[in-house]
């Protein structure tokens, strides 16, 4: 859950080195992002809106789009209708500083007019296109403002009003209550008006979660928002069944949203826009009760904190118009991660030549603090249970070092009688970014070893034991519930890989080698990979109601029956379902692996699963981004 932050510099240090040992140099331009000021209206020329911006490199003069939401659609998206070239600001030798002028008087023409003349003012959505020279391409940034005329259109006076920057989105919905959250850009009351009944937020400030409690089970509700004193549009929520009830209903499963291959809104700001926005609203259209998200939301691998939640912003942007009818729920996933960097020179690798590792940051300035400040997710177990604990090894810094909290990014929930768990096998990253322009050649395996060893942390796909120790305890509770029939859990990094991951997730293979490319050794750094993987799984088995295990990371669809085939430990056969197809560049099938005959289905498309639950029968269908149907699945519960 977002709190106010203040962002302290990138603590560097420099590891001691010797002949034989690789000496470490701290990098700090390891990011996307493109503004040093956020754009923001910053008043009325007559009635034209000036925005302004800063960017970091100079830039050419961008252009905004802008218009207004359609009032009769149910999803708010915005129709842009007019354009505006913009300008860089006089006396700024640089070149970044940025300034457009919006005529907004041009949107109160009877041919265009959406209510903004009968109402004196409204809301304008506007997109900022920017060239950004460091790629040779342009980059989208979506925004919004609300503003007030008094006296005629053109001749009258406009005034730039606090305006809603982010939500309003519906989260963490049980039978009897919903958290209902929203940003401004200025701080304000803020209330929360549920069928007429009003629940205010006592907390003067921009960020407002506001719990509304007494609700019937299995109902619509109609709610609005109201901050300062203007009141937004209707939004609607339904609230879960009573737990254990088996009343049908649907959700939504998807993964890696991160940028794509295209350009435009296939890449815009870290997110792949297009496919998400599609994907969203298609789910919400085919009656999906919520979503679940399974990581990659975001390009990330940034050094910059600002630059990392800039990404998550325009990835909830996105997805809002659904997030503000039904929950979403975001599983932490391998490019959820800002850190420090390192240039690394290693004595065994050619002269001129370097690694790029990094890790995770401790306290507030770690990824998992971020991503819980940016998203409303379950605190701990819907048992009671406590999050994991922070899990502790030690690192060739010397001494021992305690990872980040596991909040929100470790939960569970239950609906009808389904018990939802989420996992992190992503917490505590430490690793080797592939970087093409600095000339990396030398194998994960080893690069990777290196930031283990020397910077703490965690593997990539790795679960360290508290996480395992909670999860074992929240499925033997969910065994023990009377009201829960099957047990679904989500993480980001395969089990059993596929296609495009072989390489790392819970394998950290060599492609081609089928099981002898699975890494299992004891001399390296959390080098039991496959070890740690039969633990793992060997717990998801050992109960007969855990029916599917959701992940992503691989970009591509694949739904695969693991069972004490595979490994004499497996109890209960389970389903792998590998769901990351929301946009991100693809992967094919590696049929080298040794459960390659376990694969009952797989596809390279993008796409998204829609579940159908109704009593114990619980059906799947993936449809790509065409309508195709991909896999359908009448009942998922024979495997049992």
């Amino acid at each position: 859950m977002k709190q106010t932050l203040l962002i302290v510099g990138l603590i560097c240090y420099t590891i001691a080195s010797h002949a034989q040992e690789p000496s470490f140099r701290p990098i700090k331009s390891m990011k996307n992002l493109l503004f040093a000021k956020e754009p923001i209206v910053t008043g009325f020329d007559r009635s034209y809106a000036i925005v302004e911006f800063e960017t970091l490199v100079a830039t050419p003069a961008a252009i905004a789009y802008y218009g207004v939401i359609p009032p009769e659609e149910e999803l708010a998206y915005p129709r842009y209708r007019k354009s505006a070239k913009g300008s860089i600001l006089a006396g700024d030798p640089r070149g970044r500083t940025h300034q457009i002028k919006m005529n907004i008087s041009k949107l109160e023409s009877v041919l265009y007019d959406t209510g903004l003349i009968k109402n004196g003012g409204g809301v304008i959505a506007y997109r900022i296109e920017v060239f950004d020279p460091r790629i040779k391409a342009s980059r989208l940034y979506d925004r919004h403002f609300r503003y007030k005329r008094e006296g005629p259109p053109k001749t009258g006076s406009y005034t730039a009003l606090i305006t809603l920057t982010e939500g309003p989105f519906v989260d963490i919905v049980t039978h009897q209550s919903a958290v209902i959250s929203w940003e401004t850009d200025q701080a304000s009351d803020g209330t929360v008006l549920v069928n007429k009944r009003e629940v205010a937020d006592t907390n003067r400030s921009t960020r407002h979660e506001v719990l509304v409690t007494g609700l019937m089970p299995d109902t619509q509700y109609v709610y609005r928002i109201q901050y300062s004193s203007e009141l937004t549009r209707e939004y609607s929520f339904h609230t879960a069944p009573i737990p254990g009830e088996q009343r049908p209903f649907k959700f939504g499963f998807m993964s890696d949203s991160r940028g794509g291959v295209g350009g435009g809104e296939r890449a815009q700001n870290g997110v792949n826009a297009k496919d998400l926005t599609q994907f969203a609203a298609a789910l919400y259209r085919k009656g999906s009760d919520f979503i679940w998200f399974g990581g990659d939301l975001v390009n990330g691998y940034t050094s910059d904190l600002r630059d990392f939640e800039s990404q998550l912003e325009t990835w909830k942007r996105a997805i809002q118009p659904v997030a503000s009818r039904i929950p979403v729920y975001e599983v932490m996933g391998n490019h959820e991660q800002v850190g420090n960097y390192y240039k690394v020179f290693d004595p065994q690798l050619k002269k001129r030549e370097y690694l790029i590792l990094f890790n995770d940051r401790e306290g507030e300035e770690s990824t998992e603090a971020s991503f819980a400040r940016e998203f409303v997710n379950p605190q701990g177990s819907v048992y009671g249970f406590d999050i994991p604990s922070p899990e502790v090894r030690s690192s060739g810094l010397g001494g021992a070092e305690t990872g980040p909290s596991y909040a929100e990014s470790v939960y569970s929930f239950n609906y009808g009688n389904i018990h939802f768990v989420s996992l992190n096998s992503n917490y505590w990253s430490t690793g080797h970014r592939h970087i093409e322009a600095f000339g990396q050649k030398y194998a994960d395996k080893r690069s990777n070893n290196i930031a283990l060893k020397h910077l703490g942390g965690n593997r990539e796909g790795y679960m360290l034991p508290n996480q395992l120790k909670w999860l074992e305890r929240e499925l033997q509770a969910a065994e023990e519930d009377s009201k829960v029939d099957w047990v679904f859990i989500s993480f980001h990094e395969p089990a059993f890989p596929n296609g495009g991951h072989v390489r790392d997730t819970m394998y950290w293979g060599t492609t081609g080698k089928g099981e002898l490319g699975g890494y299992n050794d004891p001399t390296a750094p959390l080098g039991d990979v496959i070890d740690m993987r039969n633990r793992f799984w060997t717990i998801v088995a050992k109960y007969n109601k855990v029916l599917a295990v959701l992940c992503g990371d691989e970009h591509n669809y694949s739904r695969t029956r693991i069972d004490s085939d595979i490994h004499p430990d497996y109890q209960f056969p389970v389903w792998q379902i590998v769901s990351g197809g929301c946009g991100a560049p693809y992967y094919v099938q590696d049929k080298s692996v040794p459960w390659t005959g376990k694969v009952e289905s797989f596809a390279m498309s993008k796409h998204y699963c829609l579940f159908t639950v109704d009593g114990k029968r619980v059906g799947l269908t993936v449809h790509s981004d065409s309508g195709q149907t991909l896999d359908s699945v009448v009942d998922l519960t024979t495997i049992k």
